[in-house]
């Protein structure tokens, strides 16, 4: 009854404008769960839930209000107001702006370029933290990759054991993928002058370390002791012949006799010491065969006894093949600048001044050797040269324990607009023989492979003419049997079955390679000889 008679005179009051007892609403305040409490807010308060002060200046509010309107003249702390209109509270959800926090480490080195390929620019960080307070050998370093005016990071990685004192980045090409690699440099300290360095891929699906650890130990040498001051050097690591070179030690005598080296007739005392290469102290990306990719160039002290005095150096030439890096040039010098030791040479160049260069793989399962096209559009080249490169990658990796591998490939042709190439090998096991062959065929105006569709034209009669061939060898030969294809000028191979091949002769193609879709112009042997007279007769006026 009590409760009811409450309610009745809020009701009243609110319809007549008066204040309830301070006692009265005291009790609806302190009353039950099941009773809803009503609370009148002032239009800009904040309340997230009930609170004491609140309601005590809502109530406040209505009473001042219910003053005004009625003349009374009361305290403020006489009455205490409760109005029964029913108040909206704008519902204003708390927002911030989100920042990038980084849990740990501070800016080390920055750089700005493209290096994901997707034509915009971000801007990569590098990140560390100092291993003592005041230090600038930094550790525990991880970098991340922001487009140009966002905040969200894109790419994170943490390169594996990486330290060292003023850390810096820079970006180069050095994979011929036209993105910008991120070249970290972390100089360790101390007078050996070694860098650890790593280069990172973001060209993938996920970041990449293709430069690791392990990379920095470079060139591997053997290194001793001969009699009369004197060191050999061998380099059993390099591909073909190992190289060997004597250095001559005699201006350091003293040293190498007080360092218990040699003896006083100059024969080597069995000390165990032996000449050694450090690892990498430099590495800068360059291009170094005009092919428009950037190879590294990395160089090596080798020490004797003495750190500041090294006996030489070895300069080496890096290039990003198949997945892993390949020695090119590979030289040892006394001095920093001095001509190389030996570079590799041999090419073909296409009519359009490209080149094809063979470069040499070195993998578990034998030594292999594969076309790389240069002297032309890197982004074209790189086109070419990732897709044979795929095709090695993909036999070498496919290669079982203790298995053997042989690959060697033929310029069949290299014209103005269009290149064929035959890899052939063979994949040796315990128990299997597998012969390969794989046929390239690019459009080196674009770097797209040429379907065989696109060089003999028309089709069907020129598969009929096939067919037609075939029967009178014996052979059934279809459309959907030949999986690649070669040219070579004269002949058209065509690979089918378990690697096989079919050949037509030039007058037996020639005629559907007229309207081919590449633009390029075949010449017949008559041709080719027609113009030679011509050239010669030529030759013969201006003499």
């Amino acid at each position: 009854m009590k409760k009811k008679t409450i309610w009745l005179s809020m009701m009243l009051a609110g319809c007549l404008g008066f204040s309830l007892p301070h006692g009265e609403a005291a009790e609806i305040r302190n009353g039950t769960a099941d009773e809803k409490e009503i609370l009148a807010t002032d239009e800009g308060t904040d309340v997230d839930s009930w609170s004491q002060p609140g309601l005590e200046r809502a109530a406040k509010k209505s009473g001042e209000q219910a003053a005004e309107k009625t003349g009374e003249t009361e305290t403020e702390t006489a009455r205490q107001v409760i109005s029964n209109v029913p108040v909206k509270t704008p519902f204003k959800p708390k927002t911030r702006e989100v920042e990038l926090q980084l849990q740990r480490g501070q800016l080390v080195s920055e750089a700005i370029g493209d290096v994901d390929g997707d034509g915009h620019e971000e801007i990569v960080d590098l990140m560390g933290s100092p291993i003592v307070d005041k230090s600038s050998f930094m550790g525990d370093m991880y970098l991340i990759v922001r487009d140009v005016g966002k905040k969200d990071v894109k790419y994170f990685i943490r390169p594996k054991n990486l330290g060292g004192y003023d850390a810096y980045i820079t970006l180069a090409d050095v994979t011929g993928s036209s993105a910008l690699n991120v070249i970290v440099a972390a100089p360790t300290g101390g007078s050996s002058g070694m860098v650890d360095y790593r280069i990172i891929d973001f060209t993938g699906a996920k970041p990449q370390e293709i430069f690791t650890a392990a990379d920095n130990k470079g060139v591997q040498i053997v290194g001793n002791y001969l009699p009369d001051y004197r060191a050999r050097l061998q380099f059993p690591g390099l591909p073909g012949q190992t190289q060997e070179v004597i250095v001559d030690l005699s201006r350091n005598k003293d040293a190498y006799h007080t360092l218990n080296v040699y003896d006083d007739e100059g024969q080597v005392v069995p000390s165990g010491q032996r000449p050694y290469a450090q690892g990498i102290s430099q590495l800068t990306a360059m291009d170094t065969n005009g092919d428009g990719i950037n190879a590294i160039v990395t160089t090596q002290k080798v020490l004797g006894v003495i750190n500041s005095e090294p006996l030489g150096y070895v300069r080496t030439v890096l290039a990003y093949r198949a997945g892993v890096w390949q020695p090119q040039d590979v030289s040892f010098r006394t001095a920093l600048y001095t001509k190389p030791a030996y570079e590799n040479t041999g090419s073909v160049t296409g009519k359009s001044g490209y080149e094809i260069v063979s470069l040499p793989i070195e993998t578990a399962v034998g030594n292999l050797e594969y076309p790389h096209f240069q002297k032309m559009d890197p982004k074209i080249a790189w086109k070419m040269n990732h897709r044979i490169e795929m095709f090695f990658r993909d036999r070498i990796r496919s290669a079982g324990y203790a298995s053997r591998l042989h690959l060697a490939y033929d310029v069949k042709y290299a014209g103005s607009h269009y290149v064929s190439i035959l890899v052939m090998g063979l994949y040796s096991d315990h128990e299997i023989s597998e012969p390969i062959m794989q046929g390239f065929n690019f459009d080196v105006r674009t770097g797209e492979e040429v379907p065989l569709k696109d060089l003999v034209r028309p089709q069907g009669r020129f598969w009929r003419s096939v067919s037609e061939a075939a029967e009178k060898k014996g052979i059934t030969i279809r459309e959907k049997d030949v999986t690649g294809y070669y040219y070579d000028g004269t002949v058209l191979g065509l690979l089918y079955g378990n690697h096989r091949e079919f050949d037509l002769a030039e007058d037996e193609v020639m005629p559907y390679l007229l309207k081919n879709r590449v633009n390029e112009e075949f010449l017949t042997n008559q041709s080719n000889e027609e113009n030679g007279k011509k050239e010669k007769k030529a030759e013969g006026k201006e003499k």
